[in-house]
């Protein structure tokens, strides 16, 4: 077995020992990462300002859009207040022609009563005129038989 595989049996047995060489010379972690991390792939305090400015303005146009689309249910919902209105003067005026109908049902009532007076008195003074003449006629007959 060579040295290398010893000592590298060794640190597998007790790993504590790598524990103990880093917290006497860190810097062979930090040479480590240095060689294996790609720092121009890592982000910069630029980078961060660029997307976090990116964001604000996606999320400002984002907001206009929802104003505009507020304004457009504002325009909306007038012209449905509108036509609620619209609707309401309509109702009113219904209203009002179904007050002048109720009124001239009431005018049409008193005529008819006023109408049913005056023709029940009619036939009142024609059978009291005919009851004279059917007298007449009866006593005129009665003096031709007799």
């Amino acid at each position: 077995m060579s040295l290398r595989e010893e000592i590298r049996n060794i640190l597998k047995e007790n790993p504590e020992i790598i524990a103990e060489v880093l917290k006497l010379r860190p810097d062979i972690l930090y040479d480590a990462i240095i060689k294996l991390t790609p720092w121009e792939k890592l982000v910069t305090k630029e980078d961060l300002k660029l997307l976090i400015e990116l964001i604000n303005k996606r999320f400002e146009d984002v907001i206009r859009r929802f104003e505009d689309i507020n304004k457009r249910f504002d325009d909306v919902n007038k012209r449905f207040e509108d036509m609620n209105n619209r609707f309401m003067d309509m109702y009113k005026r219904f209203e009002t022609i179904d007050k002048r109908f109720e009124d001239i049902n009431k005018r049409f009532d008193d005529i008819r009563y006023y109408l049913d007076k005056r023709i029940g008195f009619l036939e009142k003074l024609i059978i009291g005129f005919n009851i004279p003449i059917l007298v007449g006629m009866i006593i005129a007959l009665i003096k031709l038989f007799i």
